[in-house]
């Protein structure tokens, strides 16, 4: 047999396996969408849903445990709300006092040099160290601590004095 002769036949195999592959796939994502279908449509009785899951195994291990006699569905939770990148900083008027502002907004203001999570270990450090740490006011909505320019401004000087007697 010649060479030529084999390079054909493999061609026509390849596209004989291609099609076979292809057709399979299709089937099996119709027979998956089916089952699915049915499943949440609630397929009356144990012995339907067997056999779907016979069908397609994948299908039935997606589906939730549910224990008791009549199969209920718990709902879905709920998608809890996305939290906004910035919030508007505390005026006196609403805190009773001076303007308040996460540390992220102290960054992003200039008030310290530092990211908010750079400014969270060195206030760890700080409390180390003996150095007065600024205790902020809890955010009313549970987002976090906020602080006046002045708390922050008083605890970086003390930072940077302590910082530039240990150099």
């Amino acid at each position: 047999m010649e060479w030529t002769h084999l390079l054909k036949e493999l061609s026509d195999a390849v596209q004989t396996r291609n099609a076979n592959a292809a057709s399979l796939r299709n089937a099996g994502a119709l027979v998956s969408e089916l089952t699915a279908r049915a499943i949440t449509a609630g397929a009356p009785g144990p012995a339907l849903t067997k056999v779907l899951a016979k069908m397609e195994p994948t299908v039935i291990q997606e589906r939730p445990h549910v224990c008791g006699q009549a199969p209920v569905v718990p709902p879905l939770r709920p998608v809890p709300p996305r939290p906004t990148d910035s919030h508007p900083a505390l005026s006196a008027a609403e805190t009773g006092g001076p303007a308040r502002y996460f540390l992220d907004e102290a960054y992003q203001r200039g008030t310290v040099p530092w990211k908010a999570a750079t400014v969270r270990q060195y206030f760890k450090r700080s409390r180390k160290r003996g150095i007065h740490v600024p205790e902020g006011c809890q955010d009313p909505a549970g987002r976090g601590r906020r602080y006046t320019e002045e708390e922050l401004a008083t605890w970086l000087a003390a930072w940077r004095r302590q910082d530039s007697q240990t150099q």
